[in-house]
């Protein structure tokens, strides 16, 4: 009784450190059956827009239109439609914590964003501006 005592906590232990190193992103999920490419991929509504933590969705909503979408393909394409439109590549960083984004406009920058929460059908992107201000957006498909 004593041994089977000690192999069930030593296997609670290892299944709590397990979960909790499994989790890639800082919002979660702690673990996922799909792939990360699986999971960015769709058609993202946005959710909620802040910066410097103030909501600014109703500014956003009305710059983007409130029938923006981002439709990030599998292939490594992506498009923005509403308002605001664009089109370009997407690519993981090198530790998938981060995505970058290459319009196909003429002289535009590619954009980096930290990947706080990759989820089914929940992405939250953070994006440091170079004056400091931290934009942040949440989508949902």
């Amino acid at each position: 009784m004593k041994k089977l005592l000690i192999v069930l906590c030593a296997l609670a232990f290892i299944s709590a450190s397990f979960f909790t190193s499994c989790k890639k992103y800082e919002d979660g999920p702690a673990i996922s059956l799909r792939t990360k490419k699986a999971r960015l991929q769709g058609d993202w509504q946005l959710e909620s827009f802040s910066i410097n933590e103030v909501d600014q969705t109703a500014a956003a909503t009305t710059q983007y239109g409130s029938n923006f979408t981002w439709d990030i393909e599998k292939d490594g394409g992506y498009k923005m439609t509403g308002t605001y439109t664009d089109d370009g590549t997407w690519k993981f960083g090198e530790d998938k914590d981060d995505v970058y984004f290459q319009s196909s406009k003429t002289g535009a920058g590619e954009q980096a964003y930290r990947i706080l929460r990759l989820a089914n059908k929940e992405l939250w992107l953070k994006q440091v501006q170079a004056n400091g201000d931290v934009k942040k957006w949440k989508l949902k498909q």
